[in-house]
């Protein structure tokens, strides 16, 4: 990537002393994990600090089953995790869009161009988890730490403006470490943004997003299925251990009303959006504790790389589930940073970090525009149809191959992120990551 004019960088400095990692990460979630993997297997060491205790692999989550995309499956495959990741969920090999009762768009990931893994894969947030801690414990140079909180961002001396350590406390009591570099990849409300003092305006959705989950029928296939309707956008697609996920977007009052009232009520709802599985939404929508609602933010922050901290994933962007990149996009720019951040850390200077922000926030900020406009207008059309306007025409959708295959400019650094001559993981995870949830 050529440097963007105007681009500032500064200096890096190597760790203070042995004890100091190279690179301190904070937040194990899925991204974090990612990248400190990259990372180990670029020789680097690596710290992970993770504030919640150590989880039971395998034990309960919070119930999330994100979609994860080709470009993303790629990296995984890459690295041997995907049969590990595959087992017990059905791969999403196509989709559909209907509007007014009709099929107004289909797609294939198997006809998308240099696609890297032809289907999308449902998995579990936990199995995830697991799969990659598995492979993180199984480097040399990388720590994991649980039950361990950052209490500050601090000056180093004699080190140029911006460039800090951390104050960690753990098991072992409180101490400083001085790495050469912070990623901040702890989710929206990012505390290591904060102590950087970095401004990041956040938009909040109160209501407005339900799920509603019941057992896969055989009939269904390896298919999403999306539908607009007069009260807004459903999107119904398998997802891990045969169950079946539908998705309601709707304006706050809407769904309020809807959520609230009588459950058979609600399916009815998610009936009239998918008629070749009403029968069976109907029969099978039988208890309150089928339906979760979500509140949902959009974070946006002023930048993402102050002196030696760079936020990873949410930290940096947090987005809406509409489009369903979350995930996506913070294991995308994880692979990415852990590329720059290599290259960055061997010149001793930032630039690859800043290089990389000038070319993924644009795009990713982009991506939240459109959220937000496409949110507003979904919002108004079941204002519209609670008024009694009726219209049940198709919206609109994020293109399809960046969703599938990612930011077109980055797809070389997605397929390089696994430096060359990595051994498969598959046989660390398959012996450590512990029983399927």
């Amino acid at each position: 990537m050529s440097e963007p004019s105007g681009t500032e960088h500064g200096p890096l400095p190597r760790p203070a002393g042995p004890a100091d990692p190279e690179v301190a990460i904070v937040g194990a979630g899925p991204a974090g994990l990612l990248l400190g993997l990259l990372l180990g297997l670029r020789g680097r060491r690596v710290l992970l600090i993770e504030r919640e205790d150590e989880p039971v692999p395998g034990g309960p989550g919070n119930g999330i089953c994100p979609i994860l995309q080709p470009a993303t499956l790629g990296i995984l495959d890459r690295l041997g995790l995907l049969p590990e990741l595959a087992a017990n969920t059905t791969p999403v090999t196509h989709g559909e869009v209907a509007a007014g009762g009709a099929t107004v768009a289909s797609y294939a990931y198997a006809d998308l161009p240099g696609v890297p893994v032809a289907h999308a894969l449902p998995t579990s947030i936990v199995r995830l988890r697991d799969v990659l801690a598995a492979a993180v414990r199984a480097l040399p140079d990388t720590e994991l730490v649980y039950g361990a909180t950052v209490r500050a961002l601090v000056r180093r001396d004699g080190a140029a403006p911006g460039v800090r350590g951390l104050e960690l406390e753990d098991a072992r009591g409180v101490r400083t470490l001085y790495p050469s570099l912070i990623v901040g990849c702890d989710g929206k409300r990012s505390a290591v943004r904060e102590m950087a003092g970095i401004n990041a305006p956040a938009r909040a959705f109160k209501r407005g997003y339900t799920e509603l989950r019941l057992p896969l029928p055989g009939s269904w296939g390896p298919v999403m299925r999306a539908a607009f309707t007069a009260d807004g956008y459903v999107l119904g697609t398998p997802i891990a251990d045969e169950t079946l996920l539908f998705a309601w977007i709707t304006d706050p009052d809407t769904a309020g009303e809807a959520v609230d009232g009588p459950l058979e009520a609600l399916a009815e709802r998610y009936a009239r959006a998918a008629p070749q599985a009403a029968d069976w939404i109907r029969e099978h929508t039988t208890d309150r504790s089928q339906v979760r609602e979500f509140l949902h933010h959009i974070v946006r922050p002023e930048r993402w790389t102050d002196g030696n901290v760079v936020l990873v994933g949410d930290s940096a962007h947090g987005v809406h589930v509409y489009g369903g990149q979350g995930l996506n996009l913070s294991l995308q720019d994880a692979a990415c940073v852990a590329t720059a951040a290599d290259e960055a850390m061997t010149a001793g200077d930032t630039a690859a970090l800043h290089r990389f922000e000038a070319l993924r926030r644009p795009f990713t900020e982009a991506f939240q525009d459109m959220q937000e406009a496409h949110l507003d207008a979904l919002a108004a059309r079941a204002g519209r149809a609670a008024a009694g306007d009726a219209g049940d025409g198709a919206g609109h959708l994020p293109d399809f191959a960046p969703l599938a295959l990612g930011q077109s400019e980055l797809r070389a650094t997605f397929a390089a992120a696994v430096p060359e001559g990595a051994p498969p993981l598959s046989d660390v995870v398959s012996a450590g990551a512990g029983a399927r949830p």
